[in-house]
């Protein structure tokens, strides 16, 4: 069954200096060993960090035809920070995976089946 794990942070996370050293150590630490502990157990499949939000263009369609923004908006507390996509058992091992992530990092992580036949409704 595999899920993507969205992980959020603050928005303010963006801003170069906002990082404590010793907590972006902690937190890289924390993802290396969760990375080598997936790919042993086979569950790992891909994850990656994602750039700047303020490089972010959402592209959609109106009445008026495709339009391209600057996003996300000013108002927005949060930010999609990085997604990891696991092959896993069981949707509750997915939510333990992410139950570790947040434990540890303290972000928010959204955890959704892929739909490619592998996970249950």
């Amino acid at each position: 069954m595999k899920f993507i794990m969205l992980a959020y942070t603050n928005a303010q996370t963006w801003v170069e200096g906002s990082w404590d050293p010793e907590e972006f150590q902690r937190a890289c630490e924390f993802y290396e060993q969760l990375g080598k502990e997936l790919t042993e157990s086979g569950e790992f499949v891909a994850t990656a960090g994602l750039g700047d939000p303020s490089l972010t263009r959402t592209i959609r369609a109106t009445a008026a035809g495709t339009v391209a923004a600057d996003g996300p908006y000013a108002e927005v507390k949060e930010v999609l920070a990085s997604y990891g996509i696991v092959d896993v058992v069981s949707a509750d091992r997915a939510y333990e995976i992410a139950q570790r992530i947040v434990d540890t990092v303290g972000d928010i992580v959204e955890v959704r089946p892929l739909m490619d036949g592998s996970a249950e409704a």
